[in-house]
C-alpha cells in the first residue's frame, strides 16, 4: 500500500499536478466566441488601498493568428487599480495542457510600473472582473 502511495505521489508531481490544484479555480467566464475561458482564485484576492492582488487562470481553446500552439492555459497573478481599473500582470506562466497543468512553456516576473499599467475595453471579461473585485 504504501509503494502505491509513493508511486502515485511521485506521478502527481512528475505531472505538475499538485502545483495546478493548490488554486481553487472559480468563477469561469468563457469568451463570446468560445476560443477562451477565464477563471480566478477568489482566496487569493488581497485588497490593499484602492490595489486588488489576485491570480487568474485562462485556457485557450480555439487559437488565433499568432498564438503559440503549444500554450494552452496561462496562469497569471495580477495588480488592478481600482481608481482608473488599470492592470499589471506581476507573474505569469504558460503550460502546453489546459488548468495550467502540463509542461511549463515559459514563465517571467515582470514587476511593471505605475506607467505601464494595461486597460481592458469596458466590454471585456477582465474588466468586468476587475469592476467586481474593486468594488
Amino acid at each position: 500500500m504504501k509503494k502505491i502511495i509513493l508511486v502515485v505521489v511521485v506521478i502527481l508531481i512528475s505531472t505538475n499536478t499538485v502545483h495546478a490544484n493548490k488554486f481553487k479555480w472559480t468563477d469561469g467566464r468563457e469568451s463570446d466566441d468560445g476560443s477562451s475561458e477565464f477563471f480566478y482564485d477568489k482566496k487569493s484576492v488581497i485588497k490593499i488601498d484602492n490595489y486588488i492582488y489576485y491570480w487568474s487562470m485562462a485556457n485557450y481553446y480555439i487559437l488565433k493568428e499568432g498564438d503559440d500552439p503549444n500554450i494552452k492555459s496561462v496562469i497569471s497573478y495580477h495588480r488592478v487599480d481600482c481608481n482608473d481599473m488599470g492592470y499589471q500582470i506581476i507573474i505569469f506562466s504558460a503550460h502546453g495542457d489546459y488548468n495550467g497543468r502540463g509542461k511549463t512553456i515559459y514563465h517571467f516576473i515582470d514587476p511593471d510600473t505605475e506607467e505601464e499599467k494595461r486597460f481592458n475595453s469596458k466590454i471585456s471579461i477582465a474588466y468586468s472582473r476587475h469592476e467586481k473585485l474593486c468594488n
